[in-house]
């Protein structure tokens, strides 16, 4: 049920390139589900946690956002945690991709891996410390984080865009690769047969190809074996205004209510 309840802002601090603010709050969100948060705007502010621990979350912001000119103390109203986050369940072999904008949406999920170091508390909620391949893209080296901001025991597969760190994107690319460089195309299919479950942060328009990699390899996947986060305006958080509707193959969902992470291969986009 979607509750209202009142955070206290604690800090905001640079972290190139965002600004990490911190809450505590009695109830706090888990991994892909988010809070609407009152910051004195005409409208409440979508709020996704990037770190999880028993008494609140942290997200990772733009610089100028509201919450980075809040008092540390401040009582903040906030309506949540709402919507359907990711539910690895018991996968003991987690695959993990996405964009380097939008990292930190997955990053939650690193908590059942040794050694998250931004906040050492963290409240896992894995059942055992499973295995996790960790895939970032980003448009050039400059835009993916360093490999020691990821926990040791991640796999973790760099990939450019322009080739100049890791493997060459774009994810969902099945074009030979210029000599000297090699796609990612094929690891990644490897790691989507590896994988029990498989969680995707990237713009929505890629999801009909990313899903298409999924069938590739695996025929049949069980229900939310592979699971995406839709990123659409949620202002109301309870389903009310249906600006959020998106089209699944199920009928037009709230992604607020029903998601925002949906199954990646039930999403209507293609």
């Amino acid at each position: 049920m979607t509750r209202q309840q009142t955070a206290t802002f604690r800090f905001a601090r640079p972290s190139p390139p965002y600004w990490a603010a911190r809450f505590d709050v009695a109830h706090p969100p888990r991994p892909g589900q988010f809070v609407l948060a009152d910051l004195g705007g005409p409208l409440r502010e979508v709020l996704f946690p990037a770190f999880i621990d028993d008494t609140g979350f942290a997200v990772m912001l733009p610089p100028g956002h509201p919450a980075t000119r809040l008092l540390p103390g401040s009582p903040i109203d906030i309506i949540g945690p709402t919507g359907r986050g990711f539910r690895p369940g018991n996968a003991q072999r987690l695959l993990l991709v996405s964009s380097a904008d939008m990292l930190p949406l997955l990053l939650p999920l690193l908590a059942g891996a040794p050694n998250n170091a931004p906040f050492r508390n963290g409240m896992s909620f894995l059942n055992g410390a499973p295995s996790i391949a960790l895939v970032i893209e980003g448009a050039t080296r400059a835009q993916l984080p360093l490999p020691e901001q990821i926990p040791p025991a991640v796999e973790l597969t760099l990939v450019t865009l322009d080739g100049s760190a890791g493997y060459l994107g774009p994810l969902e690319s099945q074009e030979p690769a210029p000599a000297g460089l090699e796609r990612v195309g094929p690891y990644l299919l490897e790691l989507i047969a590896w994988a029990e479950c498989a969680c995707f942060a990237c713009n929505n328009d890629r999801y009909p190809a990313l899903a298409s990699l999924v069938r590739q390899v695996r025929i049949q996947p069980a229900p939310d074996f592979a699971q995406a986060l839709v990123r659409v305006e949620m202002p109301c958080g309870v389903g009310v205004c249906e600006v959020c509707r998106i089209a699944t193959r199920h009928g037009e969902k709230c992604a607020c209510t029903d998601g925002p992470v949906f199954d990646l291969l039930e999403l209507g986009y293609d």
